[in-house]
């Protein structure tokens, strides 16, 4: 397969499945994709969480079923196999991210695994705000409990719990860690 220098950039808008393809990878140049798969009962989990930088695809799982989804509006660039090894370090960091949150969604204390998962959405999509960090990305108590292995009704209690002591308030339909609840934050984990 020749690989030309001008690569194939597709866009695709959110909610929108991305399509399988054997041999290829996309590069995402700007979004959020989540990759998911579900159980023999049809519960859902989410395996990951991709942005800006990160390599995504059919071929990294061998999981069926295994989707994609956007998050947001997505532009991805398509990679075919024979420059998969241009991307090494972008392949390490989607394994690792999969390590990280296996780890988390095998946390027996929900609450924990809430805010190890909600540090992590702070660190790789926060955003300054005058009162602490904004996680920029709009996910549902749903979408947390897929990646955590949890239920949507104990994640807002969660959620909920960590409001009432001032860690974390609501901005809209995003989270937003306080800047006066860090030093809460950091002793009770």
């Amino acid at each position: 397969m020749i690989y030309l220098e001008t690569t194939i950039s597709r866009v695709y808008k959110r909610r929108e499945m991305l399509p399988r393809r054997q041999n290829f990878i996309w590069k995402i140049e700007s979004g959020v994709v989540r990759s998911l798969t579900w159980t023999e009962d049809g519960q859902v989990i989410c395996l990951g969480l991709w942005a800006d930088g990160d390599v995504i695809g059919s071929d990294l799982s061998n999981l069926q079923p295994h989707e994609m989804e956007c998050l947001t509006d997505v532009q991805l660039t398509e990679i075919p196999r024979s420059h998969w090894g241009d991307h090494v370090d972008a392949i390490v960091r989607h394994n690792q991210t999969n390590e990280f949150l296996l780890k988390i969604a095998h946390c027996r204390a929900k609450d924990d695994a809430v805010r190890q998962l909600l540090t992590w959405l702070t660190d790789r999509f926060g955003e300054d705000d005058r009162k602490g960090r904004l996680i920029g990305l709009q996910l549902t108590h749903q979408e947390i409990a897929e990646l955590i292995g949890s239920t949507r009704v104990t994640v807002t209690r969660i959620i909920n719990d960590l409001e009432k002591i001032g860690v974390l308030s609501r901005k809209g339909r995003k989270l937003l860690f306080l800047a006066e609840g860090n030093e809460h934050w950091n002793y009770e984990i």
